[in-house]
């Protein structure tokens, strides 16, 4: 896996980062040395990889909560999965609706005094609609959401998507 990625999009010195374990599979996050963000699914007999295409190196100035990458490849079982940037603040719960949600931490980057912390989660089978998040930031606890790639009027009704609320 690391001869395919090193092709094209090489993992900067902090190298590949656990995301999601499963079954079928393994999902990494990484830093290209070029400071776009990437991530792979591998399964032993197969793998799919994207990265942005432009460099995200710039920390923002302000406290935000930022989707990174979202769909079934980013889930290592067969689930739907998130990958999320916390910037300048710790994601301390995330939930869909009533459902609290299981958060991993990823890694943790720095730039000067700035903090992004990238958080992997994992959903039960395709969701749409606004996850519920509670942050730390330095100044305290903060309430905030996070729209998915899908919103709640996108799905119809039947196709077997969740929608959070």
């Amino acid at each position: 896996m690391l001869s395919e990625i090193a092709k094209g999009d090489a993992p900067d010195r902090a190298g590949l980062s656990l995301v999601s374990v499963g079954a079928k599979g393994t999902v990494f996050f990484w830093m290209t040395t070029d400071a776009r963000h990437c991530s792979v699914f591998y399964s032993g007999t197969a793998s799919a990889s994207s990265c942005s295409t432009k460099p995200d190196d710039v920390i923002s100035p302000a406290p935000a909560l930022n989707r990174l990458r979202e769909g079934d490849v980013y889930s290592a079982r067969s689930a739907y999965g998130l990958i999320i940037a916390a910037d300048r603040e710790t994601v301390r719960s995330l939930s869909c609706g009533d459902e609290r949600l299981v958060v991993r931490r990823v890694r943790v980057l720095k730039t000067g005094d700035a903090t992004r912390t990238i958080y992997g989660v994992e959903l039960d089978g395709r969701t749409a609609g606004t996850l519920r998040a509670e942050v730390v930031r330095a100044d305290g606890r903060h309430k905030e959401t996070l729209p998915l790639g899908n919103t709640a009027d996108e799905v119809t009704a039947g196709h077997g998507w969740k929608v959070c609320a």
